[in-house]
């Protein structure tokens, strides 16, 4: 599929422009000062949103990057809660990508993208729509079916539809890293200055009690709060960044500008410790997952690996609470011994998800076809969490705590093989491309891998946490979806050396053409 770089100068005469653009400011300034007569805040708002729309206008790409950056920053949502901004207006971000996308088809007159992975997300919905009609609870189950319809299918066919170019997907990659520094910068802050208590407008919320650090002072033991950036969840919020750390880990090395690289390590920096700041032991035990992914692609040497160890070591040094509650992991096998003892080491969180996943494998074992419908695995708990009997959470409606176990509880077997469908052919795609291009051009063969191990981060830290907050996953997915037909499809150019072999984890930038 080639995509052209036609422009508006093709399909509107340029004297014709100038007079409609004289015609439009005269228009805006007009109404302006009629409205700035009778409110001057409500003029200047109006302006600034005149201002951004020419720009989205003559830019659609810039409403592309945008839409992406403040979904996966979630900065429309902290606007929303913590500034005031009517609900309409948060909620409508993903609107923009209208714009772009009537450029696309009416204005360069492209053609729809329908990449292989489309149809099945298409599938998923009627699996969502079918579950919905035979769940007992239809209005919880409409909730989710609506939500993963402009969410997940929604979001998903916008955007493949609007990243269409190597450089687009370039500029979208640092647009999430951005959003990554932002995210992982005021957390680090808070955990330096100890000023947990301030929330930076949203930008660093945190948890609302402590965890045991095991370390005392004169005053008694210390506290450790649970670090949350914008998303507001700590175990989301590690999820969400350990997404971001393939992507800027790679992009170190598909970066032709020094500076760029720098760029690229100090993202990498900032968002492996504001990650590491939720204290989420599902987001550790992925990491260290995808250290050894790396390591055996053969893009960490030996000595590499050592010094990331030595970093983790460092890390539990200056954070001594992140070890201490790591340590928690140990007594995790003893929760599903009959033994009680053996069951109070591990710590009442622990016991309680194991009972939720294994409450959730209980539902789909009596619902095996299609689930008890979307969202609704919740009404089921108490009752299956009772014949499980680890530790229930009595007068409650609790989530799976497992990606796996909870599709299959609410969509059943045919929503979780379409969902595992929709992740392996997506990666397949993208080793793919990742395949075609490693020799020949590099840093489409790193963009590749990123968003590769980006997925499979997600899927790891799945086994501990239950598919919420889905925007972020179904983001990563489009963006994933777009790199495998941008990349597999893109044209080798002049200067590509085709047969000479790049050594994986080599900064040799001769390679580079991006």
């Amino acid at each position: 599929m080639a995509y052209t770089n036609t422009t508006l100068d093709q399909y509107v005469p340029q004297g014709r422009r100038l007079i409609l653009l004289l015609a439009l400011v005269l228009t805006v300034t007009v109404s302006l000062g009629a409205l700035a007569a009778q409110s001057p805040t409500l003029a200047i708002a109006a302006a600034v949103a005149a201002l951004l729309s020419f720009v989205i206008i003559a830019w659609p790409d810039v409403s592309t990057l945008a839409v992406v950056f403040l979904i996966y920053s979630n900065l429309a949502v902290v606007a929303v809660k913590f500034h005031n901004v009517p609900y309409a207006i948060g909620s409508s971000v993903p609107a923009l990508l209208i714009i772009p996308l009537a450029s696309y088809l009416i204005v360069k007159r492209q053609k729809l993208v329908i990449n292989p992975v489309l149809p099945f997300i298409f599938l998923y919905l009627v699996i969502h729509l079918v579950s919905t009609l035979f769940s007992e609870h239809l209005d919880i189950a409409v909730t989710t079916l609506v939500q993963f319809a402009i969410e997940g299918f929604g979001l998903y066919f916008l955007i493949n539809n609007l990243i269409r170019t190597p450089k687009m997907l370039r500029r979208v990659v640092w647009a999430l890293l951005i959003a990554g520094m932002i995210m992982g910068g005021v957390p680090i802050y808070q955990q330096l200055t100890g000023t947990f208590e301030n929330n930076y407008g949203g930008l660093g919320q945190t948890s609302v009690e402590t965890f045991s650090t095991g370390v005392e002072d004169i005053e008694g033991e210390i506290g450790q709060y649970r670090l949350a950036g914008t998303i507001g969840e700590q175990n989301r919020y590690a999820q969400v960044m350990l997404m971001l750390m393939p992507l800027a880990f790679f992009q170190i090395w598909g970066e032709r500008s020094y500076w760029l690289r720098i760029l690229a390590a100090a993202a990498t920096g900032i968002i492996i410790m504001g990650g590491a700041l939720a204290f989420s032991r599902g987001a550790a035990v992925g990491f260290v997952l995808l250290l050894v992914i790396v390591g055996f692609m053969g893009y960490i040497k030996p000595y590499q690996i050592a010094i990331i160890l030595a970093g983790m070591m460092l890390v539990l040094w200056a954070v001594p609470q992140y070890g201490n509650r790591l340590n928690t992991l140990q007594a995790l096998p003893s929760v599903a011994d009959s033994d009680t003892a053996g069951i109070d080491e591990a710590d009442s969180s622990t016991q309680s998800r194991v009972t939720e996943m294994l409450a959730a494998g209980l539902v789909f074992v009596d619902y095996p076809l299609l689930g008890v419908g979307p969202g609704a695995f919740g009404q089921y708990y108490e009752e299956y969490g009772n014949r499980v009997g680890i530790r229930v959470k009595s007068g409650r409606t609790r989530e799976a705590h497992s990606l796996y176990p909870e599709i299959a509880a609410e969509l059943g077997g045919f929503g979780l093989v379409c969902f595992l469908a929709i992740v392996v052919l997506t990666l397949r795609n993208l080793a793919l491309a990742r395949k075609r291009w490693l020799l020949r051009r590099p840093e489409l063969a790193y963009m590749a891998t990123g968003f590769m191990l980006a997925i499979v981060s997600y899927m790891m830290t799945g086994i501990f946490l239950h598919m919420s907050f889905i925007r972020f996953f179904w983001l990563m997915m489009a963006l994933a979806g777009a790199a495998s037909t941008i990349i597999a499809e893109a044209d080798t150019p002049v200067e590509a050396v085709p047969d000479k072999k790049i050594v994986p984890g080599s900064l040799d930038r001769r390679e580079s053409t991006l």
